[in-house]
């Protein structure tokens, strides 16, 4: 691709000959807090003038920066503030200091488990339920297998799922009260899908509050009891019909986590796994506790507290541990270790090597390993592997990482960064209005979440696994309720060239507008920030709100207004042109022709495409065109290796970091499994400062 031997070259050309301290430097955190949206992540310029080797003296600097910066709010930054600024721009951002001459180890932080990495995590230890699953059987009757995860069903619809044994079928449906018992599929037969990958008949259906009689249909021709269903009733023909009752009326969940504070994310950082956000609060501790009280009042602990603690700590516990715990006994003791720091925290800690750094414990390695690529705890195949040294250099790590992605899970973990990185995870919360959108239910919505987690692993594990495929490629995968919402039929769809990739998935679509109308801004941000990593300036306090509705205007006219408003136009120049190609796409991401009236305009630019400030532009008629320009672009993929990091590293990158990320970058091309990999070869994956 065009853009590897770019990122190779600034890889090679960019970050610490050990003239300057970027991990330490208070200057340097401020300019990436302040100053960096602007004038670039080292100083190259973008919305604001280039600072790298500037020619202005440090006293200059200090007196511009106390008097005019930030440009959107100046006197922001006075006195030691400002001083430590011209200092970082005089000595950090300089040619010599920004060389890349070896990978130094960055700063790591202690990562609190995240609600999925907890159950996960619980599923793992105890076998509990609404937790991690490689197949919809894993879980009960009333949840559903999403993202490798048991979720707990809408109270108004029902997961069905039908294991054949290995028998050859070619089609299962759902016949019962709810459709008047059709013979048929052609008759209003509810149809599961085939998922060759687990061997299973599944779909999820919006039924209704009430019991409810069904069987499932084999191959049109042979009625049977559901295996799976708890309770069973005479036929009236010798036979038996499966009982479903749904009910919303006190709906219950098994979610060990269900009460533990959601994650908080901010729009450049998408993703649960933000340490920096993970903070403890009283809310937290409340939850672990009742949670730990659970959880050890359900499982079967055995009286080994040696073994026990290996396995929650993800290390061999120390003396004194396995006398304090010995000494509590039985489940006291397992829910004394579900509170501990240990068990809560990934450690990622290490041990000093005697040159200033720390190295990484084989046991803090496993666990890395395993939360990286499978979102869970690492098994007692890793941790014998870790116990034996065979993670203490990067030929162990890497036949382990290569072994991890084989894992079933491994894509469920896809799945999740997918969801993450592009906002479709928001769909199950994003505001619609039910009188215009009357079929957008929680299970139209869970199951276009699935889409997208769904479409993200098949093209990385089934299909070419490359990153530009994740973009353009022609088709989907759909269970029956998401086919229903788009027309389409349900397994591997292919689209009739209006759609392409993940950015025209519903649920990204959905996510990213407002409850009754579209929003050009939000889903062109969404490629600024997401898919581009370009940050801009937060709107001027009289930047005005949204455009009033006109009902004789379409959108397009209406946000005409910040091409002609400068206070608008500097920054939507950016965003309103890419977000104007989405409009073809309505509220919920369904399709139209005409927006009141009128025939829609989905042509727009891409301003900047490759960074702010370069004037590298390209127009494009529809999304198909917008998503081949990012794919092909070099900031694309560039973003993309970004993402990861951060979602799997679980902080954002610093100019500590810039070395690393540009290993990665040289040595990817394009496969995204290879890229997963990289990223735990990267030198600084096996130190921290």
């Amino acid at each position: 691709m065009k853009w590897a031997l770019a990122v190779l070259l600034v890889a090679c050309s960019s970050s610490g000959d050990g003239t300057y301290d970027f991990a330490s430097s208070k200057g340097a955190a401020l300019y990436q807090d302040q100053c960096q949206v602007c004038h670039g992540e080292t100083g190259e310029g973008g919305l604001g003038p280039a600072l790298r080797d500037s020619k202005r003296s440090q006293g200059d600097l200090t007196t511009i920066i106390a008097m005019r910066m930030p440009a959107n709010n100046p006197g922001q930054c006075t006195g030691d503030c400002a001083s430590e600024l011209a200092d970082f721009i005089k000595h950090g951002l300089t040619t010599k200091a920004l060389r890349c001459d070896a990978v130094p180890p960055g700063p790591r932080r202690l990562r609190l488990l995240t609600r999925r990495e907890y159950r996960a995590t619980i599923h793992d230890l105890f076998g509990m339920p609404a937790l991690m699953c490689a197949r919809a059987t894993d879980c009960g009757f009333r949840d559903t297998c999403t993202s490798g995860a048991c979720e707990a069903t809408p109270c108004d619809a029902q997961t069905f799922v039908y294991d054949p044994h290995g028998q050859t079928l070619h089609s299962v449906h759902v016949a019962g009260d709810f459709n008047h018992w059709p013979m048929t599929i052609a008759a209003g037969g509810l149809p599961l899908t085939y998922d060759a990958s687990t061997g299973l008949w599944s779909g999820t259906f919006a039924i209704g509050e009430g019991a409810h009689l069904y069987k499932l249909v084999l191959d049109e021709t042979t009625w049977i009891a559901d295996p799976r269903a708890p309770a069973q009733q005479s036929d009236g023909y010798g036979g038996q019909n499966s009982v479903l009752t749904l009910s919303c009326t006190g709906a219950t969940t098994n979610d060990v986590a269900a009460n533990f504070p959601v994650e908080t994310r901010n729009a450049s950082f998408p993703f649960d796994t933000d340490s920096a956000a993970a903070l403890v609060t009283s809310a937290h501790v409340d939850a672990y506790l009742d949670a730990a009280q659970a959880i050890a009042a359900k499982a079967t602990c055995g009286d080994c507290v040696a073994e026990l603690g290996e396995k929650l700590f993800r290390r061999p516990l120390t003396d004194d541990e396995k006398q304090q715990y010995t000494a509590l006994g039985g489940k006291t003791a397992l829910a004394a270790m579900l509170m501990s720091p240990s068990f809560l925290y990934r450690s990622e800690l290490g041990a000093p090597d005697g040159h200033g750094h720390y190295q990484l414990t084989p046991y803090e390695v496993a666990t890395a390993l395993s939360y990286t690529f499978l979102g869970t705890t690492p098994g007692d195949d890793l941790l014998a592997a870790a116990a034996h040294g065979e993670l203490a250099d990067a030929k162990g790590i890497e036949m382990w990482a290569r072994m991890l992605i084989a894992d079933p899970r491994a894509r469920a973990q896809v799945g999740e960064f997918a969801a993450q990185w592009t906002g479709a995870i928001n769909v199950t919360t994003a505001d619609k209005r039910a009188d215009l959108y009357p079929d957008f239910n929680a299970a139209t919505r869970q199951s276009l979440l699935a889409e997208t987690r769904a479409f993200a692993a098949d093209v990385v594990f089934d299909g070419d696994g490359t990153y530009a495929s994740l973009l353009t490629a022609n088709y989907t995968v759909l269970d029956p309720v998401a086919a229903k919402f788009y027309g389409l039929p349900p397994g591997h769809a292919m689209y009739d060239g209006t759609r392409a990739g993940i950015l025209s998935h519903a649920s990204v679509l959905a996510s990213m507008a407002h409850s009754d109308q579209t929003s050009p801004v939000k889903r062109g941000l969404l490629v600024r920030r997401n898919f581009l990593c370009e940050d801009l300036p937060p709107p001027p306090p009289q930047g005005g709100n949204l455009p009033a509705v006109d009902p004789n205007a379409t959108t397009r006219e209406r946000f005409s207004q910040h091409s002609s408003a400068p206070l608008c136009h500097s920054c939507h120049e950016y965003i309103d042109g890419v977000g104007f190609g989405f409009e073809h796409f309505d509220p919920v991401g369904r399709w139209r022709d005409t927006e009141n009236g009128k025939p829609v305009d989905a042509s727009g630019n891409i301003e900047d495409i490759e960074r702010l400030g370069t004037d590298t532009q390209g127009s494009f008629q529809s999304v198909p065109e917008l998503a081949s320009a990012i794919a092909t672009s070099q900031a694309g993929p560039a973003c993309f290796v970004r993402q990861y990091l951060r979602f799997s590293r679980g902080q954002r990158e610093t100019l500590a970091d810039r070395c690393a990320r540009g290993w990665v970058q040289a040595k990817w091309a394009g496969d995204v499994r290879e890229l997963m990999v990289q990223s735990v070869l990267s030198p600084d994956f096996l130190e921290r400062r």
